[in-house]
C-alpha cells in the first residue's frame, strides 16, 4: 500500500511548477531567437584596446544577421554601408579643450561597404578602393564583424603617455550613406534599423597592453 503525504504532494506540485516554467524559458528563448535572425542585428561578442605606436588599437568581434529584405536589396545591386564609431567617454575635459585649441574630435569612423557581385555571384566587403570577395554571405558577414588594431586616438597625449581613458564603440548599418531612395524605403522599417548597442573600452596607465 502507497500513503502521499502531504509533503510529497507540495514537492511534487513545486517539481511541476517549475518544469512549466522551465518549459516556458525554453520556448521564449527560442521565439526570441527566431524572431532575431528574421529581423537581423548586430551583436558585440568580445572588445579589446591596446597600446600602439603614438596610438589606441582596437579589436572586436561581432555577429552579424542581415533581415530577408537586406538580403534581397544586397542581391539586387545595393550596397550596403557599415560604419565602426569610437567615442572618447574619459577624460572629458580633455576632450573639450583639443576640440576648441585644434579641432581634435574625440571620435573615430571606419566604413566597410558590402555588395554583391553579380556576374562572379561572389560577395564583396570594401575598404576605400581595396575589397575582399567571398563566396557566401556568412563568410562576407563574418570577416565584416571582425576588427583588429583599429587605430584612434591617433597622435595624442592619451596615446603618447599612455594615459587613463575610456570610450565606446559600435557597428552599425548606416542608413544616411544609402542613395536617397533607399533612405525612404529604410524610413520605418525596422529591418534596416542595423546596429549593435555601445560597447565600453579603455585602458589604465598601468596596463602594457598585453
Amino acid at each position: 500500500m502507497v500513503f502521499t503525504t502531504p509533503f510529497s504532494r507540495n514537492k511534487l506540485s513545486s517539481l511541476r511548477r517549475w518544469c512549466g516554467l522551465f518549459v516556458l524559458w525554453l520556448a521564449l528563448s527560442a521565439a526570441f531567437s527566431a524572431a532575431w535572425a528574421d529581423n537581423g542585428g548586430i551583436k558585440a561578442q568580445q572588445t579589446s584596446s591596446s597600446w600602439g605606436d603614438n596610438q589606441v588599437e582596437i579589436s572586436a568581434n561581432y555577429k552579424i544577421t542581415l533581415a530577408p529584405a537586406l538580403e534581397d536589396a544586397l542581391v539586387n545591386g545595393l550596397s550596403l554601408p557599415f560604419v565602426y564609431e569610437f567615442q572618447l567617454t574619459r577624460p572629458r575635459m580633455y576632450s573639450w579643450y583639443r576640440q576648441v585649441a585644434d579641432w581634435f574630435s574625440p571620435t573615430a569612423t571606419l566604413t566597410y561597404r558590402l555588395s554583391y557581385h553579380a556576374l562572379s555571384r561572389q560577395y564583396r566587403l570594401h575598404l576605400g578602393s581595396f575589397y575582399r570577395s567571398f563566396n557566401t554571405l556568412d563568410e562576407a558577414l563574418g570577416a565584416l564583424g571582425v576588427i583588429r588594431g583599429w587605430a584612434v586616438l591617433q597622435d595624442t597625449s592619451i596615446a603618447q603617455d599612455k594615459s587613463d581613458f575610456s570610450g565606446r564603440m559600435r557597428l552599425k548599418l548606416d542608413v544616411s550613406q544609402l542613395p536617397k531612395t533607399w533612405q525612404l524605403t529604410a524610413l520605418g522599417h525596422s529591418d534596416w534599423q542595423l546596429e549593435s548597442s555601445w560597447t565600453e573600452v579603455g585602458l589604465r596607465s598601468d596596463e602594457d597592453g598585453k
